[in-house]
């Protein structure tokens, strides 16, 4: 997998920004972690990858850490009322799909906003385990990433002002 391929297909799909990284620039946090236990987006406990079922600590970690090469990208999106929220995440969403699909058979991990989406009804919900290990769609917060302080570090926007913001994807990748 090239860089420059990639690129190219972050701007064929509509991405606003994309920043190389490295493993080391990833910042954990079992505080960003430890918020979904607050269940403000409702999906605590009802999918394989959210938490409290996205793995230890250690596991999380070594999901990322395990890719040489990596970008954080960012489509900026307008949130100005709960319509335009909901279309945006729907937009974002569709972006990550295609990211996932054109990455597939590589060794590639896409981690963004929001919970796994794989399945209608989730076997978190049963207690049983994943159809679909191989196909899971991991969060970058609900696997304790610091996405605010990474996105300032990488200096991307995240609050794009006028009501709106900066919807983050992780591209963590192998070269060969």
């Amino acid at each position: 997998m090239e860089c420059k391929s990639l690129e190219e297909a972050f701007v064929k799909m509509g991405y606003d920004e994309f920043k190389e990284l490295e493993p080391s620039e990833i910042i954990f946090s079992q505080d960003v972690f430890d918020q979904c236990k607050k269940n403000t987006c409702g999906s605590f406990g009802k999918n394989h990858a959210c938490p409290p079922n996205a793995g230890t600590e250690t596991e999380r970690k070594q999901r990322v850490l395990q890719y040489e090469k990596g970008y954080m990208i960012s489509k900026i999106v307008p949130i100005r009322n709960r319509k335009e929220m909901m279309e945006s995440m729907e937009i974002v969403e569709n972006c990550t799909k295609e990211l996932r699909k054109i990455l597939r058979g590589e060794k590639a991990l896409v981690m963004g906003a929001g919970p796994c989406t794989v399945c209608n009804e989730c076997t978190a919900l049963m207690g049983d385990e994943c159809r679909f290990p191989d196909r899971i769609q991991y969060s970058m917060e609900g696997s304790g990433i610091d996405v605010v302080r990474m996105s300032m570090n990488k200096k991307m926007t995240y609050n794009a002002g006028a009501g709106n913001v900066g919807y983050f994807t992780l591209v963590m990748y192998n070269e060969n």
